[in-house]
């Protein structure tokens, strides 16, 4: 039996955006990770045998952090990484 008020499909978030989040993203940010060295970008290299999409690689490349949050990026990922773009 489904709940009171159920579509079939995920219930609204009381009008919050729902965020969604890339499985290549976070592989290559969890493999940079364990590295345990920061970085301002990631290198071309790095990014190679990833199947990123093109907006994926430019955000990477240029280190923006905001839009890698809204491309799906693990908050907690981006800050491991990219740890010297965030004021202590």
């Amino acid at each position: 039996m489904s709940p009171q008020g159920a579509t079939g499909h995920r219930p609204s978030d009381q009008g919050r955006p729902i965020t969604k989040t890339s499985y290549a993203l976070n592989k290559l940010l969890t493999s940079l990770a364990k590295q345990h060295a920061t970085r301002e970008r990631v290198a071309e290299e790095e990014l190679a045998g990833h199947e990123l999409t093109a907006d994926e690689r430019a955000a990477l490349q240029a280190g923006d952090i905001t839009r890698l949050y809204h491309l799906g990026a693990n908050p907690y990922l981006i800050r491991r990484v990219f740890r010297p773009r965030f004021k202590v």
